[in-house]
């Protein structure tokens, strides 16, 4: 200033007057931040708290509900009266499975391995039940064939299907043989078969083989396992590292 006076500090209103400011004009130091330099990225892929329920509601229900739902709809699909309806409803039900599994968790490492076992799940427990019903509760059963019908394969060669009736006249549902148990035999000849007493599932030849049962209703069981496993870690998976 002029005249080489100095500014005088005004003071305080307690009557003191203010420390001075450090030499080279350095500011205050900033407070550190807690958690290292990862925890800001950290706290953006965290999910608030609401979305996080609904993530662990959603992998929960997607691993419970789907095994159950599809293994429901193959016992019902076992009836050939209910098997078109059945089918085309768990291709609904396996497709919701898995955009369910996609909203929790968008990643092909979860998608197919999803696809794979939601098809097993489509076709292992559907012939697993029929045989499983067959084996335990079927009845041999003398019939007669009444009507014979071939087809052509794509492949080639044919495919036969055979109209049968009970030979002591009794009714028979669902009386009807395809291939491999019709191969075209005369019409009238007696055939023995396994009927099921309740009617659900149709009649089978006497050839069916049922010693792999047990690994058919252990591979059902281990699917189902890995289903709800897989659901289970897409939920995981987005709770700690976010949606994306």
């Amino acid at each position: 200033m002029a005249g080489g006076k100095k500014k005088q500090k005004r003071p305080l209103k307690d009557g003191t007057f203010a420390p001075p400011r450090p030499a080279g004009g350095s500011r205050r130091p900033r407070r550190a931040v807690h958690g290292g330099p990862g925890s800001r990225g950290a706290d953006r892929g965290r999910l608030p708290e609401p979305a996080r329920r609904r993530v662990r509601r959603v992998s929960v229900l997607v691993a419970v509900l789907t095994p159950l739902t599809l293994a429901g709809l193959a016992v019902l699909a076992a009836n050939p009266d209910y098997g078109a309806l059945a089918l085309i409803t768990a291709v609904l039900a396996l497709l919701g499975a898995l955009a369910a599994l996609m909203l929790v968790r968008p990643s092909g490492w979860f998608l197919w391995p999803g696809v794979a076992l939601g098809i097993a799940l489509l076709v292992l427990p559907w012939q697993v039940f029929k045989s499983e019903v067959m084996h335990l509760r079927g009845e041999r059963t003398d019939v007669v064939i009444t009507a014979t019908h071939s087809s052509k394969k794509k492949s080639g060669g044919l495919s036969w299907t055979c109209g049968i009736r009970r030979a002591d006249g009794q009714p028979l549902p669902h009386a009807r043989l395809a291939a491999p148990d019709c191969w075209g035999q005369a019409v009238g000849t007696t055939e023995t078969v396994v009927v099921d007493p309740d009617g659900w599932v149709p009649p089978v030849s006497t050839d069916r083989d049922y010693s792999g049962l047990g690994v058919g209703v252990i591979g059902v069981g281990g699917t189902a396992a890995l289903w709800v496993l897989l659901a289970l870690a897409a939920g995981r998976r987005a709770l700690r590292l976010g949606p994306n």
